[in-house]
């Protein structure tokens, strides 16, 4: 996901499939010395508690409510309505307070049952029918109802309010036979329908509320889902509060609060955690992570997930309209040496647009280091004298500012001169939305599903929001093998279909390619339980606070 884009509604015609945000921010690198000072199948995978089980009101049976602080790099951007979500930061709460039919297996690579227990397709792949766990109850005690299934699938799928709506094309009706049954019926066989209805997006609301989400004025800050926590009330600038879910299907969680701060700048967060002020942390500076794991009280670890980290380039601004300049860019900027400097040795060089997962092409030579290259490129291009252009970043990243500074002294070389610009987080994220600038960094993009439809939908598929993950990179051709391929039912043929997508979309270059790196978290060794899943979200209903 674009986890820094706009959480507007955007108006753009009902094209095919697939979208996501930008995860901000790659875990960046600070002083060394601030350490010194911080299922396919159907079945549930779990024994869940009977629904409604309400246990005593403390998690820790002593009286005390336990609490667990998270300072977290970015702070949401509302609405925390699923469907209209269209950046990670409230994305990381909408998974903790709803709930869908299915959700990602933890390893990002699979689908497991969710508030459905088991599910099946028809012969001609066209009616998908989920069956329902027993006593479902919404966070106020009402039971689930099948109107609320229908209302919410329609509001993910056919609601100009929907974000996401691209993505569920191929839905054409929900039908709610009873309230525990569940047919999604497609207009044709669509091989990411799993996958797609385990995204965040597709979580289920009260229908009354579902529907006055689509009002002026809506305040979405007060949840009402099924998932393990419940949000009541947020304002911007304030922490975010998640109290636990007395009805969560699965069980009462441990925690009976989540207090996330948000805190964009990387050595702050990490001071708090030291400092005893913070239990978790995201974004840990990746050259953090060894010495961190040092201290008796910490632990620091990455996480294997979909994601990667490149620099954006406006094809629209002159002269990075020139292909042969956005591939001399990239051959000229030495991925090992930023890995082993920013990333300090942990991820590889990016080779693709999709990160490794369903029909990943790990045969693509993507762009290694190649001075020569860079030169014959650009002394054939529109500027062989070089050229200065901006290059804007947000304020407070390391990585950020450490791989600008890179570029900025081997793009010299081939006589491309960049002026540096931090501006602050919220500004940058709207300003490379709105094609205010000619090339950012600091933004990675993490799947949210693992099928390849909505990574291409959102980075390549150009000609509307989000205009081909805003580089406004638009190949008419291109946009057409993209919702091709995401309707193909041979699997071979559509692996195919997605190994050419990824070489023509290579050799356009609207990214500067970087990194497939972790993600990175660090917490007090007091917390149990603390997980990063492979799609970069993580779940409360599992941690513990042993203290």
């Amino acid at each position: 996901m674009d986890t820094n884009a706009s959480a507007k509604p955007v108006d753009r015609p009902r094209l095919r499939l697939g979208r996501r945000g930008f995860l901000a921010g790659a875990a960046a690198a600070a002083s060394l010395a601030l350490l010194n000072a911080c299922g396919s199948g159907g079945a549930a995978t779990d024994t869940p508690k009977a629904a409604g089980t309400v246990p005593n009101p403390t998690a820790s049976g002593s009286g005390k409510t336990k609490t667990l602080k998270m300072g977290r790099s970015l702070e949401p951007i509302p609405p925390f309505i699923p469907w209209q979500v269209n950046n990670n930061p409230a994305s990381f709460i909408t998974v903790n307070v709803y709930d869908g039919l299915v959700r990602p297996t933890k390893d990002g690579q699979g689908v497991e049952a969710a508030l459905a227990a088991k599910w099946e397709a028809s012969a001609d792949g066209l009616t998908w029918t989920f069956t329902i766990r027993d006593g479902i109850k919404f966070s106020d005690g009402t039971p689930v109802r099948g109107e609320d299934f229908k209302t919410s699938l329609e509001k993910v799928s056919k609601s100009e309010k929907s974000v996401k709506r691209d993505n569920y094309t191929a839905i054409k009706e929900i039908q709610v036979p009873d309230d525990k049954t569940v047919k999604v019926i497609l207009s044709q066989p669509h091989p990411p329908i799993l996958a797609e209805l385990a995204m965040f997006s597709a979580a289920i609301l009260p229908a009354q509320m579902a529907n006055a989400s689509e009002q002026d004025g809506f305040d979405s800050t007060k949840s009402n889902g099924t998932g393990a926590y419940v949000m009541n009330g947020w304002k911007k600038g304030d922490p975010v509060v998640l109290t636990r879910n007395p009805h969560y299907w699965k069980g009462t969680p441990s925690v009976d609060e989540i207090r996330i701060e948000y805190i964009p700048d990387d050595s702050t967060r990490i001071l708090k955690l030291q400092g005893g002020e913070l239990d978790v942390i995201d974004f840990v500076p990746l050259n953090q992570i060894q010495a961190l794991n040092t201290q008796a009280s910490v632990k620091a670890q990455t996480y294997v997930i979909q994601q990667f980290n490149s620099t954006g380039i406006n094809v629209g601004v002159k002269p990075l309209d020139d292909v042969k300049i956005r591939q001399a860019l990239n051959y000229a900027l030495d991925k090992d040496a930023i890995i082993k400097t920013v990333y300090f040795g942990q991820g590889v060089p990016m080779n693709s647009i999709m990160p490794p997962g369903t029909y990943y092409d790990k045969t693509l030579p993507g762009y290694p280091f190649s001075l020569d290259k860079a030169k014959q490129l650009m002394a054939a291009s529109s500027s062989p004298s070089g050229f200065t252009i901006d290059y804007t970043i947000p304020s407070g990243n390391t990585a950020a500012q450490q791989v600008a500074t890179v570029a900025k002294d081997q793009w010299a070389k081939i006589g491309v001169t960049i002026n540096i610009q931090e501006v602050e987080s919220s500004v940058w994220r709207q300003g490379y939305i709105d094609g205010k600038y000619a090339m950012w960094g600091g933004a990675n993009w993490t799947n949210d599903m693992n099928d390849p439809t909505q990574v291409v939908n959102y980075m390549v598929r150009g000609g509307s929001s989000p205009f081909a993950g805003w580089t406004r990179y638009n190949n008419v051709e291109l946009n057409d093998k993209v919702a091709k391929a995401a309707l193909e039912q041979d699997s071979k043929k559509r692996e195919a279909a997605y190994s050419e997508i990824q070489t023509i979309y290579n050799d356009a270059a609207p990214r500067i390619f970087l990194a497939f790196p972790p993600a990175t978290a660090a917490y007090q060794k007091y917390v149990e339980g603390f997980f990063i899943d492979g799609l970069s979200h993580y779940y409360f209903e599992d941690v513990k606070v042993n203290k």
